[in-house]
């Protein structure tokens, strides 16, 4: 009997090629995603309808009941990634489908994406790489990040590391969480007093909702910058918009968007720094999270 293994992440194998082999060698066929990109549900559905897989190595594409049910051999979802809020987790529990993981692997590869976006934002290092590749010399005046308030919402390990990088540079830390964090670093605020009092906000928490709406931003510090390194929509877009056109907003470094690939309008602000989904994508990070999501799929089927 073929036991496939259907690969959803666009480059699995690329970052650490022997995971391939690691599977084939007990006794499993990975399916690679052939279109090389983020799959669309009818896509996905439809490569699981095709190949029945056993397992799942999956990515961030949406997989509810649906595609869980499209294949009847389905056994253990794994994947490649810190979040889950792509799988319906109820559906795969009632169908006995395990779904695993990889926590823990990405902190320094987003934290320091999210160092990077602040930086770039603040010193306009992408407004000024386009200004000279289109044979313009003109210089723009930024901000330092050293003595900056920086508000982290959602303080876990991402964020607490994000915060040890910006304490570095020499800004002073604020941020807002559900659990209490015990650190003598950083002073635990409301929501509302890290709107308020943060030049910079930047967002790691989980879920779905808009952290940052129209309402925080009128209530933010003029020329605030906002970055979001964690998942899509929570920070409205529309109200993003608007405050970088009225000079509310003074910039924002986005890696993460409700609908990706992305068009949208901030793709025509110069004061915004876009980047396609790539917090996990440093070499070291990829291998380590392959490796793992591979290690989490052996443990759902109780291999060593």
């Amino acid at each position: 009997m073929v036991k496939n293994i259907l690969c959803t992440t666009s480059s699995f194998g690329s970052a650490q090629p022997d995971v391939l082999a690691r599977l084939e060698n007990k006794g499993f066929t990975p399916v690679l995603n052939p279109f090389k990109r983020k799959l669309t549900l009818t896509e996905l559905e439809g490569l699981i309808a095709e190949h029945d897989p056993v397992g799942m190595l999956a990515g961030t594409e949406p997989i509810p009941e649906s595609a869980l049910t499209a294949s009847g051999c389905l056994k253990v979802i794994s994947r490649v990634g810190v979040g889950w809020d792509n799988v319906d987790k109820d559906a795969a529990s009632q169908l006995g489908i395990k779904v695993y993981r990889t926590e823990g692997v990405l902190n320094d590869a987003v934290a320091e994406l999210t160092l990077g976006l602040m930086l770039s934002v603040l010193r306009q290092i992408g407004l000024h790489d386009r200004l000279m590749r289109a044979g313009t010399w003109q210089k723009h005046t930024g901000s330092l990040l050293k003595g900056k308030t920086v508000g982290i919402i959602g303080f876990g390990s991402i964020g607490m590391q994000v915060g040890q990088l910006c304490r570095a540079f020499g800004a002073k830390i604020v941020f807002h969480d559900t659990i209490t964090r015990d650190v003598d670093w950083a002073l635990a605020v409301s929501k509302e007093d890290l709107v308020t009092s943060a030049d910079i906000i930047t967002i790691h928490a989980d879920g779905d909702a808009a952290l940052i709406t129209r309402d925080d931003i009128v209530a933010a510090k003029d020329g605030v910058v906002l970055i979001n390194s964690a998942r899509g929509g929570m920070i409205e877009e529309a109200a993003l918009h608007q405050g970088l056109v009225s000079g509310k907003v003074g910039g924002a470094g986005l890696d993460v968007y409700d609908q990706e690939p992305y068009s949208g309008e901030l793709i025509g602000q110069d004061r915004v720094v876009l980047t396609p989904h790539i917090g996990s994508y440093a070499r070291e990070a990829r291998a380590d999270m392959e490796k793992m999501a591979v290690n989490n799929l052996f443990a759902g089927f109780r291999i060593n």
